[in-house]
């Protein structure tokens, strides 16, 4: 399933070059993109569009809140369904080349959950509490707790019991680490995904 299209891409020549403009990846990329997404979009139902669970396939991410968040952040139109013109678009985000800037504006998304512009101890403890779980490493809530406190009484620098883009920005200054998942090798992802569909049945 999904060999189908590992020939020559569908998409036009005028259709590649416009992505180019509006991401970080060149001729090659987007056409080998193109085939992978439309390899998991018709590994079902061959409708142009991959759903979460397709998703998850794609980026060959694990189960988690994260998940969950990277695909609402994809999916513009919040239809729970993504096309490939979102895909590429949040894939050149995080790709290598991704600006600091967007990464950035991406990952407060992330934690954003409400979509209000700023960041409550909420949703920073809902989401540290899932990446520490991705990562295999247990706190209690009491300790989680104490880590948003300490977040921030260095990031809230206005007092409103929030974090506000600006006082984000500045934090990820303080701590590039933040951004850690904010990258991911897609070349890696298809290679993956090729070999996988590569090995024959039995």
């Amino acid at each position: 399933m999904g060999n189908k299209v590992s020939g020559a891409s569908s998409l036009k020549k005028r259709e590649i070059k416009e992505y180019m403009q509006r991401t970080h990846f060149d001729y090659n990329e987007i056409d080998a993109l193109y085939n992978h997404f439309k390899s998991i979009a018709s590994s079902k139902n061959d409708d142009g569009v991959i759903d979460r669970k397709e998703f998850q396939s794609a980026l060959g991410l694990s189960e988690s809140l994260f998940l969950d968040r990277m695909f609402q952040l994809f999916d513009d139109k919040n239809i729970g369904q993504i096309n490939f013109t979102e895909f590429l678009s949040g894939l050149s985000i995080l790709c290598t080349r991704g600006t600091l800037e967007e990464k950035i504006q991406f990952s407060f998304r992330i934690f954003d959950f409400d979509n209000d512009g700023k960041i409550s101890k909420q949703e920073l403890g809902s989401m540290l509490h899932t990446s520490l779980k991705e990562n295999k490493v247990y706190m209690t809530t009491e300790q989680i707790g104490h880590v948003v406190d300490s977040t921030f009484k260095e990031a809230d620098t206005n007092g409103d019991g929030f974090i506000d883009f600006d006082e984000y920005k500045a934090l990820v200054d303080n701590h590039p680490s933040i951004l850690s998942n904010m990258t991911i090798d897609f070349k890696r992802v298809i290679d993956t995904r090729s070999e996988a569909t590569e090995k024959p049945s039995n």
